[in-house]
């Protein structure tokens, strides 16, 4: 048998940690949003040193969380309408596209798997964590994607979801938000339950369009 190389299983670095922190300061909307804040300061506040600060910032940027400008620092990524509009058009065709496969591979288990879900979600609206709640509500739209077996649609909606998951969260900053999500969720589970494909393309369509309206008029308040 010949011989072959694998890669060790790293271990949990320094990066990673302040990865995973910042990630969750970002989706609990207490980021500078309006601000940019410096890697020094930044260090500072954290207790961490510069390298692994900037190694962990540079992966937020790349996955449009953040933006940089040298001599600026760091802040909160902004979208313009345009841009926006665009993000949730993309969102919302490949999120449509799915539903024949979704509803041919469905089966009464499948919908319990999202109703699971949904409940891990209600949990996080009773605590109030935005973060867990983006974390959930990305794994009740992917859960989807897996039902389909559309892995290439899967693989888009991961990246489209880096675009959209800031958005969100900072739409469900708006009080009331986070329990809207839930009973859209609900709805598009009925209409799952119901086999109405009409009934679910527009539940898709009214999830994406309410978020997006939310975050449209936070954009057009600060203008």
């Amino acid at each position: 048998m010949g011989s072959f190389k694998i890669k060790e299983i790293k271990r949990k670095t320094l990066k990673d940690t302040i990865y995973a922190s910042l990630k969750e300061i970002i989706l609990n909307n207490n980021f500078p949003s309006d601000d940019f804040i410096t890697e020094s300061s930044l260090a500072e506040q954290l207790n961490v040193s510069r390298t692994p600060l900037r190694e962990a910032m540079q992966d937020l940027v790349s996955e449009n969380l953040i933006e940089f400008k040298p001599r600026k620092g760091y802040k909160i990524k902004t979208h313009s309408l345009e841009e926006v509009e665009q993000i949730f058009l993309l969102r919302y065709v490949i999120e449509k596209e799915i539903i024949d496969p979704l509803f041919d591979n469905l089966t009464p288990e499948k919908i319990e798997g999202l109703k699971r879900i949904l409940v891990k979600q209600e949990e996080t609206v009773v605590e109030e964590d935005g973060y867990r709640f983006m974390l959930v509500d990305k794994k009740f739209h992917r859960e989807m994607f897996l039902i389909s077996e559309y892995n290439i649609f899967l693989e888009s909606y991961d990246l489209f979801h880096n675009l959209t998951i800031l958005i969100g969260a900072q739409a469900i900053r708006k009080k009331g938000r986070m329990a809207e999500v839930i009973k859209e969720h609900r709805e598009i589970i009925k209409m799952l339950e119901n086999r109405d494909k009409a009934g679910m393309t527009e539940a898709i369509k009214t999830h994406l369009d309410r978020t997006k309206s939310m975050y449209t008029d936070m954009l057009a308040s600060d203008e």
